[in-house]
């Protein structure tokens, strides 16, 4: 069965896990990451706190900094995606009389954020350093380094039909993707194999790659290559991750999905030439 490579930042990597990251990179724009604190920390109430928010009514989510409300956010700028979603963090997150989200909740969020802090240079250092052997300066500009947090919320009885797509196929921005999930075996995140097709948009990647499922497992997250990682190393060094999430079908149909991405969106300085 094919899977994702997995490494672990708390162990010497070796040539072939190397070289096996870089294939991964270039094939899939993507791989696991061993990491059960991160894990833990999300299961240790994280998750409870963000079923209970977007439980609460419309109109309070709706006055709640960050909230994106039900269908609002669009994949290529057409197609909207069924679910809800808060992002924390996030610049340029200006709208005037927002409410802050519910304290306990916040403070779950701030200790995913300070989790992952303790281990981002480890898995920059590998990336860049050892795996794509790069010598740009993708970290250290405070005015451009920084993280988002996002959490999404899919309700299958908010899906038009059982058998649809949660999210369908596209690329993130920024550099990288932490992506952090339940272990459920109805998960539906699956990744493009982009060596399989000529196609380069999200769009028609989607259209014709072949796609391979990444199941959930204890103690891993996924990590995801976005476009601004693409642009700077070009796509024979890296390739942005096309990924979609497959709806929960017959089995599931009454499991709702909760997802705590990291989006980190440094971006080198200087910047490269055009």
């Amino acid at each position: 069965m094919t899977t994702l490579p997995i490494i672990d930042l708390s162990a010497k990597q070796d040539p072939a896990t190397v070289e096996n990251l870089r294939h991964a990179l270039r094939k899939y724009g993507a791989f696991r990451l061993w990491a059960p604190e991160l894990k833990q920390a999300v299961a240790g109430g994280l998750l409870r706190e963000a079923r209970g928010f977007f439980q609460l009514p419309t109109e309070v989510k709706q006055r709640t900094k960050g909230y994106s409300g039900f269908g609002t956010e669009l994949i290529r700028g057409t197609t909207p995606i069924p679910k809800e979603g808060i992002n924390f963090f996030r610049k340029n997150d200006q709208r005037d009389g927002c409410i802050p989200p519910p304290a306990e909740f916040f403070r779950h969020v701030i200790a995913i954020h300070d989790n992952w802090k303790r281990s981002q240079d480890q898995l920059f250092n590998l990336v860049f350093c050892d795996v794509l052997e790069s010598d740009i300066p993708l970290t250290g500009t405070p005015s451009l380094d920084y993280e988002s947090v996002g959490i999404q919320y899919y309700n299958p009885q908010r899906m038009i039909t059982g058998d649809g797509d949660y999210s369908p196929p596209h690329m993130d921005g920024g550099t990288l993707t932490i992506l952090i999930r339940e272990d459920d075996e109805g998960d539906g995140l699956e990744v493009a194999d982009l060596e399989s097709t000529e196609e380069l948009g999200s769009d028609g990647v989607g259209r014709e790659a072949d796609f391979l499922r990444v199941p959930t497992a204890p103690d891993e997250v996924v990590v995801m290559v976005g476009t601004r990682l693409q642009r700077i190393m070009g796509r024979t060094k890296a390739r942005a991750c096309v990924h979609r999430v497959v709806g929960p079908g017959q089995k599931h149909s009454t499991d709702d999905r909760v997802s705590v991405g990291i989006f980190r969106a440094c971006v080198p300085h200087p910047p490269p030439p055009a």
